[in-house]
């Protein structure tokens, strides 16, 4: 069982890293695409945030969970707070970086490696429930990683990484699954009282990314234009999470 937990999270992770990292052989495709992606992250991010992360902590742990969506809205306030804080303390500003993306790069990883960690945790605990969940749970994870990786790729070369660090640090990120998976097999049943609250966490964080960070920056990006190509793919992240939501029966 440990075997097939390990192999569904691992093939989840590294199939879709691998998918996404081919569109980063188009370097000068994805420096026209990579703002539209913030906007798309936007909307996935909303979506997945308040459609999927959360309704699986309220089916789990109750109405409490609102309490700690908010409460993890909050926490992370104060951490973009200590982290521009200390940004603006250890480096003098340069001009050319007002044009980068304005979220803390370390929020934004964290969140990516919370979410493959709370992916990791749903696969294995399916898996102990019988195999055909777990291969189901595998797919439905796999399906949404896809949408959820070109967001994070889109997000860091706008912000001016070198593809190679893109696919390196995501790589990392990507081992927080098999430690979920891991941990989930063998605290067994017992870690379900658990699940809500990493739920909670993670919805705080998608929706604080997107509302406080990413929608801002693409209305300071639009300026005084309609910016109807931004608005688009902002609604086309919403729709797509929906949809995949929809299509996996979750």
């Amino acid at each position: 069982m440990l075997f097939n937990i390990i192999l569904a999270t691992f093939l989840t992770s590294i199939v879709s890293l691998l998918l996404v990292s081919l569109l980063l052989l188009h370097k000068t495709l994805m420096q026209k695409i990579s703002f539209p992606l913030v906007a798309f992250a936007a909307g996935a991010l909303l979506a997945i945030g308040f459609l999927e992360t959360m309704r699986e902590a309220v089916n789990l742990g109750g109405e409490q969970v609102y309490l700690w969506v908010t409460l993890s809205i909050a926490g992370f306030f104060v951490l973009e707070r200590v982290f521009l804080f200390l940004h603006h303390h250890s480096h003098v500003e340069k001009k050319e970086e007002k044009e980068h993306l304005k979220m803390p790069t370390s929020l934004l990883l964290f969140g990516d490696g919370l979410h493959n960690f709370i992916d990791g945790l749903s696969i294995a605990a399916a898996f102990l429930v019988n195999f055909q969940l777990g291969i189901i749970t595998t797919i439905a994870v796999f399906v949404h990683e896809i949408p959820h990786e070109l967001a994070d790729f889109g997000i860091l070369i706008h912000k001016g990484w070198e593809r190679k660090k893109v696919i390196l640090l995501n790589s990392l990120s990507g081992v927080t699954a098999i430690i979920g998976a891991v941990l989930a097999y063998y605290l067994g049943n017992s870690f379900s009282d658990i699940l809500p609250l990493f739920l909670a966490i993670t919805s705080g964080n998608f929706i604080y990314l997107s509302a406080t960070d990413l929608l801002p920056e693409i209305h300071h990006k639009a300026d005084k234009d309609l910016a109807i190509n931004y608005s688009f793919f902002f609604i086309l992240g919403i729709f797509l999470i929906y949809a995949l939501i929809k299509l996996v029966g979750e």
